[in-house]
């Protein structure tokens, strides 16, 4: 698998110094001129609607905060290292869809439990990245993984228990083995490992408890092809709801601009594949 480029390593480092200065940030994106087109690009999109041009990284910092334009460079680096086809019949639209609407759910939620918006960086990560395994395996084994795509469809399996079946591990585990590779907190690394766990909430970090109910939301939000069976409120655990609201209807509709900010991801998506 690709490895990040130093300037979006250097991105992530920066995003989590809370003592970094923002014309550090600026620098390192100032450099990469295809980040710098991108975040310019969505930056000028409908979505934003400024009544000015954005023409540089710091005007974009100035007129949409730094933590955005830092949201959005970790997004188009994640989703530009990614091979666009594979032999496993896999659909990436769907997974990065899927992806970029689990990163602003996870964000969301992280903000009703009033982590502090200096580290909701790192919950907008593990939603962006916390499926990447399954690109691994598509990638890698497409063959083997194609046979686990039909079973998961064919047997309403979920897609993590086709993929221990056949390779004894899951996209959870793989998607934890890259975190490490690239680095990341591993308060993060053990959110992806352990995203379709839900745990007894007790020893949960607060970004493994956000992931874990954002994936399951992103699901009823727009359910992808490929996404295993959802789980039923029947099956949650007392901490879901105690920690974010009655049901799934009433923890989404309680999110401010929710509709609002999956635009922004499509946005996101579109500006990333081109």
């Amino acid at each position: 698998m690709p490895a990040f480029p130093a300037s979006v390593q250097r991105v992530i480092a920066l995003a989590s110094d809370i003592n970094s200065p923002p014309k550090k940030l600026v620098r390192v994106i100032d450099h990469d001129p295809v980040l710098t087109m991108k975040i310019l690009k969505v930056a000028n999109s409908a979505y934003f609607g400024l009544s000015r041009k954005i023409i540089s990284i710091n005007h974009a910092v100035v007129y949409l905060g730094l933590n955005t334009v830092k949201h959005v460079a970790l997004a188009i680096a994640a989703i530009g290292s990614l091979p666009r086809d594979n032999d496993a019949n896999f659909d990436m639209d769907d997974f990065l869809l899927h992806s970029l609407s689990t990163a602003v759910l996870t964000r969301s939620l992280a903000q009703k439990l009033r982590i502090p918006e200096a580290e909701a960086a790192n919950f907008f990560v593990a939603g962006l990245l916390h499926d990447i395994g399954q690109v691994v395996f598509a990638q890698f084994k497409p063959e083997e993984y194609s046979k686990v795509l039909k079973q998961s469809r064919n047997s309403d399996c979920p897609l993590n228990d086709a993929e221990k079946e056949v390779f004894g591990f899951d996209h959870g585990e793989v998607g934890a083995v890259l975190g490490t590779q690239w680095d990341f907190p591993e308060e993060l690394v053990s959110a992806i490992r352990m995203h379709h766990i839900p745990g007894t909430g007790a020893r949960n970090s607060n970004i493994r408890k956000c992931l874990f109910v954002a994936n399951l939301l992103a699901a009823q939000v727009n359910r992808p092809t490929n996404a295993p069976p959802a789980m039923t409120e029947d099956d949650m655990p007392p901490w879901v709801f105690s920690n974010f609201g009655n049901d799934f209807t009433s923890i989404i509709e309680e999110m401010d601009n929710l509709e609002t900010d999956l635009q922004q991801a499509t946005s996101l998506l579109q500006v990333s594949r081109t």
